[in-house]
């Protein structure tokens, strides 16, 4: 495999390192990117046809409880795929990227009926995707058992083992620290907590749990079933929950939730007094614009303003490959990108990067080559270090609340983590991509 050596000082950016590996790779008329010309002792390269398509898979929500973020993701990982193969047309590679999709229906059963399908009517042999825990969950034993690379989006530490799936997105236990960091930060020492009993959330609520504890504060939690009509009576114990912290200045409400219980959620605790007098906090789930007027009633919103909302979502600073990829999102959807829509253009690249490491070959060579590849890329979501399971290594933060300025709702940043750091710094407008 070819090596593409620089020292940390000299990383560069995606397109630099396409550029950096494909100038010599097109020259030998073969697309292993970053390949040095002066790589010594380097064997001839195998010859190849006039024209090279590698096949790929892509794994999206675009049905299920998840299907809000399926669509944008979907056209994300498409303009990456276009940008992919502009690049290698203007270097001059014979090489060309093709991506053929599924959707998964959010599911388990359906993801793994997604891979399989494309894995025996396509012949595919790597995907981008899934987008979640429970769709990782459902393709994790087939995936390894035929070497299927999975470049994915997962959050739930019950993946955080090395296998073929990669997950160079944020995990809870990058984000658990300044979560309960925050809410240290701002005099909570008593957290009633209200969670989803589903991997995400039962993995994100016992990371915060044991970071808050270890700072010296004292838990509560209430956990709920997923995908019930209503959740009148996990909101009620919630609120007996902050009853009996006294509901005081020192008393949070850490909540994690998906969009349509978090809505059902919301609606119950907008009529609870005791609710209403505490600070509410979540992660990146809770930063939705379905939870403001005028997706959400009035009342909801009010709510959110009222509770100051806030948590966090991973930024980056701004570059040129994130500002390019925003353009060309909003000019195929008409709409912004979203964070989770970043992570999957950079999915698709660090695979296809990946791939032209190995020449287009899959299986344990892609194995090995995407933590190398991920190691070096500086992308739209920013860098992409993987740790010893595959999961991304380090991440930094905003932190975002709820307000309500001239009759609009809206979330602001208003304070910036730093992993580097450990710390809280206020936010710099326009200095990051959120």
């Amino acid at each position: 495999m070819g090596s593409f050596v620089m020292s940390q000082q000299e990383k560069v950016s995606r397109r630099n390192y396409v550029t950096a590996g494909l100038g010599v790779a097109a020259l030998a008329g073969w697309g292993v990117a970053g390949y040095l010309a002066s790589r010594p002792s380097a064997p001839a390269p195998p010859t190849v046809p006039e024209k090279m398509e590698i096949l790929f898979g892509g794994l999206f929500c675009t049905s299920g409880s998840a299907a809000m973020f399926g669509a944008g993701i979907k056209a994300a990982s498409e303009v990456a795929l276009e940008h992919i193969n502009n690049h290698l047309e203007e270097v001059g590679s014979n090489i060309r990227f093709n991506m053929v999709s599924a959707d998964t229906g959010t599911t388990a059963e359906g993801t793994l009926k997604a891979i399989t399908s494309l894995a025996e009517t396509k012949g595919v042999k790597a995907v981008v995707g899934p987008g979640n825990s429970i769709e990782v969950g459902g393709i994790k034993s087939y995936c390894d058992a035929n070497k299927i690379v999975a470049v994915a989006m997962s959050s739930s530490e019950a993946y955080s083992i090395k296998d073929y799936i990669f997950r160079p997105f944020v995990t809870n236990h990058l984000t658990a620290p300044p979560i309960a960091r925050l809410m240290w930060s701002l005099g909570i020492r008593k957290v009633a907590c209200l969670y989803r009993d589903d991997a995400f959330g039962s993995s994100l609520h016992d990371f915060t749990k044991a970071e808050f504890e270890k700072l010296g504060g004292t838990w509560e939690s209430t956990k709920y079933m997923i995908d019930l009509p209503d959740y009148s009576s996990e909101v009620a114990a919630l609120s007996s929950a902050v009853s009996g912290f006294g509901a005081d200045e020192k008393t949070g409400v850490f909540h994690v939730t998906f969009e349509t219980d978090g809505l059902n959620i919301y609606g119950h605790a907008a009529t609870d007094p005791m609710l209403s007098k505490v600070k509410w906090f979540g992660t990146t789930d809770s930063k939705r614009d379905a939870f403001l007027p005028p997706a959400a009633p009035p009342s909801i919103g009010d709510f959110l303003v009222k509770v100051e909302s806030q948590g966090l979502f991973p930024v980056n600073p701004l570059n040129e490959v994130n500002r390019k990829f925003a353009d060309a999102f909003k000019a195929k959807t008409g709409n912004n990108a979203t964070g989770w829509d970043t992570y999957f253009y950079d999915d698709t690249w660090l695979l296809a990067l990946a791939l032209l490491e190995t020449g287009g070959k899959f299986g344990e060579p892609l194995w090995k080559a995407v933590p190398e590849v991920a190691g070096r890329y500086l992308g739209a979501s920013g860098p992409t270090p993987l740790d010893e399971n595959g999961d991304l290594a380090r991440a930094d933060f905003g932190v975002w609340h709820a307000t309500k300025k001239d009759g609009k709702y809206q979330y602001e940043y208003f304070k910036y983590y730093s992993a580097t750091t450990g710390e809280f710094a206020p936010w710099v407008p326009g200095a990051f991509m959120a």
